[in-house]
Formats: C-alpha cells, sequence, structure tokens
C-alpha cells in the first residue's frame, strides 16, 4: 500500500511538469483561421461552386475546433496555450495589414495573375481606335441578380474623375457598354441606398464596387 501512495505521489509531479511542458505561447493557433480566408483569396478558380455554403462548413468547423481547444487547455489549465488561442485572430489580421500594406490583396493577387488574359481579350475584341476604350468584366457576382463589384478597363481614366466631370463623349460609350451588357453596366450614380467607391488596380484598370446592390429577392 505504501509503495501504491508512494508511486501515485511521484506520478503527479510528472503529470504537472508534462503539463507544464506543453503549456506554451504558439501562434499557430492562426493558421486555424486561413481556411476562413478561403472564399476571399480563392472563390474566383471555381466561381461555379456554392461558396456560401464552403464559407458555412469551414466556419462552423473553425468554431468547433477553436471552441474544443479551449477547453482542453482550460481543464488542463494550460494559459499559454488558451491566450495563443484568444490572441490568434489578432496576430492573422495583423500579418493582413502587413500584406496590404505590401500591396498584397486578394484583388492585387488575382488581377496579376489574371491581367494579361483581361488584356488578350481586350485586344480581341476592341482593338485600338481613334477613341479610349472602354471595356467592363465581372469582378464579384456573388449575387447573381446584379454584379456588384465590376472591373474596368478604361483607357482615358475618366472614371477616375469626380462624378460629374467625366466628358461626354465618355457618357455616351457608357451608355453604349450598358446597352449591350446591362449586368456589368458601370454607374456612377446610384441610388440612394447604394454606395459606389473606384479603386484603381492596375495601368486603365479600376474596380468598381457597389456596396449595397439591389441585389436580394
Amino acid at each position: 500500500m505504501l509503495s501504491s501512495l508512494g508511486e501515485s505521489t511521484c506520478r503527479q509531479p510528472k503529470r504537472a511538469k508534462a503539463r507544464k511542458r506543453g503549456d506554451r505561447f504558439t501562434w499557430t493557433y492562426a493558421l486555424w483561421l486561413l481556411p476562413l480566408l478561403a472564399e476571399v483569396w480563392l472563390y474566383w478558380l471555381a466561381p461555379r461552386w456554392d461558396w456560401g455554403t464552403i464559407g458555412l462548413i469551414i466556419w462552423l468547423a473553425t468554431l468547433i475546433a477553436v471552441a474544443g481547444s479551449m477547453c482542453f487547455n482550460l481543464a488542463l489549465r494550460r494559459w499559454r496555450r488558451v491566450l495563443s488561442l484568444l490572441t490568434a485572430p489578432l496576430l492573422l489580421l495583423f500579418a493582413l495589414h502587413l500584406l496590404a500594406t505590401a500591396g498584397m490583396t486578394p484583388d492585387s493577387v488575382r488581377f496579376a495573375l489574371t491581367r494579361q488574359a483581361y488584356l488578350a481579350e481586350i485586344e480581341r475584341s476592341d482593338p485600338p481606335g481613334s477613341e479610349p476604350r472602354l471595356r467592363t468584366f465581372v469582378w464579384d457576382d456573388t449575387f447573381r441578380a446584379k454584379t456588384y463589384s465590376t472591373l474596368v478597363y478604361n483607357e482615358s481614366d475618366e472614371i477616375a474623375l469626380p462624378k460629374g466631370a467625366q466628358s461626354a463623349a465618355w457618357q455616351q460609350r457608357l451608355q453604349k457598354s450598358c446597352l449591350e451588357n446591362k449586368k456589368e453596366c458601370v454607374n456612377l450614380d446610384p441610388g440612394p441606398d447604394e454606395v459606389v467607391g473606384v479603386r484603381k488596380i492596375g495601368e486603365h484598370f479600376y474596380i468598381l464596387d457597389n456596396s449595397l446592390p439591389n441585389a436580394f429577392p
């Protein structure tokens, strides 16, 4: 009996030491959140996939994994591990901020990979002429009823001017473009429930964002 008590007493410090060795601050928990960014960074590779459902599954799986690990580490009193889980989103946001500061965003990476394809399409369908070319492409059409993010090739760069400062010739080309493709129509004067923004992403290339589109049924 004394021997059993002695063995039990020895095991307890060993278990405590094992818990202490396993309790360390680690940044690797931030990697668990990377799948949440998949829809933002990769959806355009397979636009026909149901990214809404995929995003929900990834979000639930991540939530279960983080909550399970949190409970496990709380039970073992691994406080540094718990702190790592709590600070993981901050580390990921900081890393994304550094990438954005360096000019690496989902849109910029996607454009760098697809720019030549867009230029080839423009040259094929609209060769250089006397008038500056104006061409639009779907950039993000998650809501199928209306494109709320459009890639615009504007050779005259008038789209970047303040609203109303564009020339009459530009307005005419815009109207013609809208008649040919209503879904990709560039509208700098939206309704009261919509907000439009224009940002440059490359030479003569812009992304027009319509942040509150009337795309809901």
